[in-house]
């Protein structure tokens, strides 16, 4: 009743005390409405529409925790929906599945309530429904569902109840049908369903079930149709089993009567009911099932109402001990039916020695334990091992005729006439020993005795010196004499009475405590130790091109000759796909800016073009990359180098400003990518980003003359004096490098399991995948490049825009006028590039929200260096490049790298060196890369740039106008 008339409009504001339901004041809504906080009772706030809020917490990212909290774009919302877990991500990607849903948000309140004190809970998803219901989500797995977090759980499902909303708990869902759902949501974006006529084709090749495959190449080029057909089955115009086995070729696809999800219990519960019986292993009938139990010589078993030994066990007949007489055969069907029938003490099989162990053995161990062996058989069994198989028992040694004790006692007497003095005892405790051991059982182990890790080291002494040792880890590098003295100020402040032993003994205990992560290492590294990954390692699994990639910045260790001669170092931002092991895109800047981060966005998605002195064999038309097919879908590729062009799914950073920036989070929420960041101090969450950037230092950067080494003990002399690089020319070498050696050279971590034996490199690997996935490209226009940039708010003044100091002004701006937002108060939006200070582009918000350009007024008298380079489109033949025509390129840029530039500028005089930093550091960096030309479309040729600059000339000030002076009047 209560969601009619919410659907009606008839109470929309009313509260729902008249109701007299007493839930409805017990509770109370914290949320945030248009930016403020609110605290109401559950009465008055449940019109809300919290499909819309923002979340109510902030997400967490400390070091060690166990979930991962990001982002995830929901194509259901058009933006990002924040999930503190995969588990919650996994439910997200469902909800965004189904297709009632139509609007999600994260962490929507929180519920308070009073339960004996203070309670308050925050549900993990508000879901609105295509017909008005809501329902309020939580996602916590089975397992860890304790008392308390039971409470909160029935808590929210009274409140629910009481407003009418549905209340849901699901856990971890079928794993079969996630698995393929996670699939097809990379194929949730609409660019993957832009192309109606395959859509159309595939619709018509699917109105019979047939596999998938066969349907994807009857329809097309299977890159050009795959992605295509997986957005249809996320839509739900076609429709396949998802829960039966993982989606392959061979899966048989229909198309659906409407948009129907499916036949999936998931999909018609929404994504939310529990993981279908049986699927968890807790009520599957094999788990019942058991062996019965084993009857072995020695053990006790209950037969016949009395307790009896084994004495003897033949394949179809049991030996039993009798106390009032002589041992009784039972036929073993007998005794297996006997209905009190019980085995007592069931020994444990005897374990398999370990090889290991008696290897180390000294030799003559080895021979007695195997002389002792030989003996115990005999005694458990009655058969000698060098009489040979057909050599029954002899008379004394018969399970059947004596029991175990007298063939203990005639073994000892046996071997005592042989000449060894062995007593009863002795053989039954090396027959025990053998049955619980085995032969190790029955060897001297005095030589591989196990001893005490510390020796005799009191262990307060060792817990004190593992807290002296945990204290140095984030500090500077000590020595051992520092760590032995804090380890006695420790046991001293604690109140400890232990002694310390020698000085030779608390090295050696040091040397043991902090194996594998000296102390006396580098700060660096003890810190990356310290910090790593925890065993057991978890394992990332990644199928497909972009589905992970990771972004990171790093110092470049080669120096650089910045605009007027000023020498410095330049950063390095780079992005890898983690399945091909691609660098999509590399950046150099003075200092990374939000800006840099949204740049590599760009150049990620946009193909890498060939440029001027590029070796012909460098082309994607001479590599192993599909081209032809891939132009065919994507004709930016006509003049591309060998780099694949990836559209990133999900991106993985650190929590550096430049990354969680609102900047960059726009920009991914704009191109629909997810948004992961790592832990905090968890460098190896991201480990192949972080390798990748070490491998630029060690196999391009020691080639690049003015190359520094990693520290300053190992940097050379007066490199600063030598030929170095400017940066847009490094940046050009840096990209030469990436296509012409990165992406050819085999990498250890592309293998297929199936050949171990060979690696791959990523253009082969991506060409591999991308058979499996498709193709989509993303084509930016200028405007969406000019999006990605950062945004800052100004008012339209007469003269223009002010921007630090400097004048914009141009033709369409509307001056003097209130925008028409009222939260910026009356401000125009405004995207600059912090590198390229010669334009900006203002929003018009009394328009359709069309850009219009701004030139900076005294552009024409300064001259800054801004703008690429104009590439040749001419076409050229299309042979094929062969290995070692790429690898001679590679050989020849290295070289060329190395040499440094030939016509080095000299170094300006005469200013200072602030005055210096400061121009270079604003000029360094070409701006933002517009999107290449049409194929088909001549490029406009630049201007001419001057060789060189010329020295300014000298600047002759102007005196202060005063009105009053007299003119006439000689100075």
């Amino acid at each position: 009743m209560v969601a009619a008339a919410w659907l009606s409009g008839e109470m929309v504001g009313e509260p729902l005390h008249a109701y007299g339901d007493p839930v409805l004041s017990t509770f109370d809504l914290d949320f945030f409405d248009g930016g403020r906080r609110r605290r109401v009772a559950l009465g008055a706030g449940w019109n809300t529409r919290f499909e819309d809020v923002p979340p109510i917490r902030g997400f967490r990212w400390n070091k060690g925790d166990r979930s991962f909290p990001g982002w995830y774009y929901a194509v259901t919302t058009g933006g990002h929906v924040g999930y503190e877990s995969w588990l919650e991500r996994d439910r997200l990607i469902l909800l965004d599945f189904a297709p009632d849903v139509v609007g999600i948000a994260s962490q929507p309140f929180w519920l308070h309530w009073c339960d004996g004190g203070g309670r308050r809970h925050a549900p993990d998803y508000f879901v609105r429904l295509a017909d008005g219901r809501a329902r309020v989500v939580d996602v916590r797995a089975e397992d860890q569902v304790d008392e308390r977090t039971a409470e909160a759980f029935a808590a929210t499902e009274r409140a629910c109840s009481a407003v009418g909303w549905e209340s849901a708990h699901v856990g971890a869902p079928d794993p079969v049908f996630m698995a393929n759902v996670r699939w097809l949501a990379r194929y949730r974006h609409g660019r993957c369903g832009r192309e109606t006529d395959v859509a159309g084709r595939l619709l018509e090749a699917f109105r019979q079930p047939g596999p998938l495959r066969a349907g994807a190449e009857e329809a097309g080029d299977v890159l050009r149709v795959l992605p295509v057909l997986f957005h249809l089955l996320w839509t739900g115009a076609l429709r396949a089993d998802l829960g039966g086995a993982l989606l392959g070729g061979g899966t048989v696809v229909h198309a659906s009567e409407g948009m129907a999800v499916g036949p999936l219990e998931e999909s018609r519960g929404h994504g939310l009911l529990r993981p279908r019986p049986g699927t968890r292993g807790e009520g599957s009938q094999m788990r019942r099932l058991s062996r019965p139990a084993a009857v072995g010589v020695g053990e006790r078993v209950r037969f016949a109402g009395q307790v009896r030994a084994v004495l003897a066990v033949s394949a179809r007949a049991v030996t039993l001990s009798d106390e009032g007489g002589s041992p009784r055969e039972v036929p073993l069907v007998m005794l297996l039916g006997d209905e009190g029938f019980e085995v007592l003490g069931s020994r444990v099989r005897m374990p398999l020695p370990p090889v290991s162990l008696l290897e180390a053995l000294p030799e003559h161990a080895r021979e007695k334990a195997l002389w002792w062996e030989g003996h115990i058989l005999e005694v458990l069994h009655g058969t000698d091992t060098a009489a040979g198989e057909d050599a029954g028992p002899r008379p004394e040694y018969d399970p059947a005729r004596h029991s175990l004790t007298a063939r203990e006692r005639a073994k000892a007497a046996e071997l005592t006439a042989s000449g060894y003095r062995v007593s009863v005892s002795t053989v039954g405790n090396f027959r025990r020993r053998y049955q619980a051991e085995g032969l190790l059982g029955l060897a001297d182990r005095r030589p591989v005795r196990k001893r005490p890790r510390f020796g005799t080291v009191d262990d307060a002494v060792v817990e004190a010196m593992r807290k002296a040792i945990k204290e140095v880890e984030d500090d500077s590098t000590r020595t051992g004499t520092y760590i032995i003295w804090r380890t006695g100020e420790i046991l001293r402040e604690a109140g400890e009475t232990a002694e310390l032993p020698s000085q030779a003994t608390l090295y050696r205990l040091l040397a043991k405590l902090s194996q594998g992560n000296p102390v006396s290492g580098t700060a660096r590294n003890r810190r990356s130790r310290a910090h790593g990954a925890k065993a057991p390692f978890g394992q990332w699994t990644v199928f497909a091109p972009g589905e992970v990639m990771q972004i990171d910045s790093t110092p470049l260790d080669v120096l650089v000759r910045l605009d007027d001669g000023v020498v410095g170092k330049v950063e390095l931002t780079g992005m890898i796909d983690v399945a091909t092991r691609t660098v999509t895109a590399a950046v150099l800047r003075p200092s990374t800016k939000s800006v840099d981060a949204s740049v590599l966005l760009a150049r990620t998605v946009t193909p890498e073009l060939m440029r001027p002195g590029w070796a012909d064999a460098l082309r994607m038309s001479r590599s192993v990359l599909p081209y032809r097919r891939l132009l065919n879908i994507d004709e930016r590729l006509e003049h591309a180098a060998a780099r694949p062009v990836i559209v990133p799914e999900m991106i993985v950073c650190d929590h550096g400003m430049v990354f969680i920036s609102r900047n960059f989070k726009a920009s991914c929420r704009f191109l629909e990518i997810d948004f992961q960041p790592t832990h905090k101090a968890s460098p190896f969450q991201k480990g192949h980003v972080e390798k990748m950037l070490d491998s630029v230092g060690t196999v391009f950067a020691q080639f690049v003359a003015g190359y520094t080494g990693r520290s300053t003990d190992h940097r050379g002399r007066n490199l600063d004096k030598g030929p170095l690089w400017s940066l847009p020319e490094l940046q050009e070498l840096l990209d030469e490098w990436i296509v012409a050696k990165w992406q050819n050279r085999e990498h250890d971590g592309l293998r297929d399991p199936l050949h171990p034996g060979r690696s791959f490199t990523p253009n082969e690997k991506y060409a591999a995948l991308v058979e499996a996935c498709g193709y989509v490209s993303v084509a930016l226009s200028a405007e969406d490049y000019i999006e990605l940039l950062p945004s800052i708010w100004r008012a339209v003044n007469d003269y223009g825009i002010r921007i630090k100091r400097r004048t914009y002004d141009g033709p369409g701006l509307i001056r003097r006028q209130h925008s028409g937002v009222a939260e910026k108060k009356g401000l125009w939006e405004i995207h600059h590039d912090p590198y390229d200070i010669s334009r900006i582009w203002v929003r018009d918000h009394h328009g359709d929200g069309e850009w219009i350009e701004a030139t900076w007024k005294h552009l024409r008298h300064t001259p800054v260096p801004f703008g690429e380079l104009a590439w040749d489109h001419a076409a050229q033949g299309l042979p094929e490049g062969t290995e070692a025509e790429i690898a001679e390129a590679a050989a020849a840029l290295l070289t060329r790298a190395h040499a440094g530039p030939k016509n080095a500028e000299p170094q300006p005089k005469k200013r200072t060196r602030r005055d210096k930093q400061v121009a270079a550091r604003t000029k360094a960096a070409p701006p933002v890369p517009m999107p290449p030309p049409a194929p088909h479309a001549a490029p406009e040729p630049e201007p001419p740039q001057p060789e060189k600059e010329e020295p300014l000339a000298k600047v002759i000030p102007l005196g202060l106008f005063d009105p009053l002076a007299d003119p006439w009047k000689k100075r």
